[in-house]
């Protein structure tokens, strides 16, 4: 079990750590429901915050999750989980750059977050763009690149030096 930081207590630790088993099991409306009893006990809990918004989130409500998250980033900017979980909440919304970049900043707080690091994998790498004298947001440079991701994906093996 984890120690306590210096403003938890027992019980809204334990509400936490009954919250992160429910939500590990995909019971969200639950997990929501210790949340919320830990918050009323230490109402500025980073990661508290930062798993409501999570739950929120997969419950249906990005738009007020990522709210819960972002202000748990500004309350704890040091914390690997909670760049984490607004990165989760963003690519839920299908903003897959900025979840990237929530991520990556996990990452370099803490290199062996193993969170961050499986998000990023999951992500996949990011190749060069293809026309490296053109922005990757230009158009041509999405196309193409769209291009070749489908052509690296056929089974043909001549393609694969693309």
């Amino acid at each position: 079990m984890k120690t306590l930081t210096h403003d938890e207590t027992f019980e809204s630790r334990d509400m936490f750590s009954k919250a992160e088993s429910f939500l590990q099991r995909g019971n969200h409306d639950r997990a929501l429901e210790y949340l919320g009893e830990a918050l009323k006990i230490n109402p500025n809990h980073p990661d508290y915050l930062s798993f409501k918004g999570l739950c929120i989130s997969l419950a249906g409500d990005t738009i007020e999750g990522e709210k819960m998250c972002r202000r748990a980033v500004s309350l704890d900017s040091k914390s690997p989980t909670v760049f984490v979980n607004l990165g989760k909440v963003l690519l839920e919304q299908g903003l897959r750059n900025e979840a990237r970049k929530m991520f990556t900043k996990a990452y370099k707080i803490d290199n062996t977050n193993a969170p961050a690091a499986l998000e990023l994998s999951r992500m996949g790498v990011r190749r060069h763009s293809v026309l490296p004298f053109l922005d990757r947001s230009h158009p041509f440079n999405k196309s193409l690149g769209k291009l070749r991701a489908l052509l690296l994906t056929r089974k043909d093996p001549g393609l694969k030096k693309l």
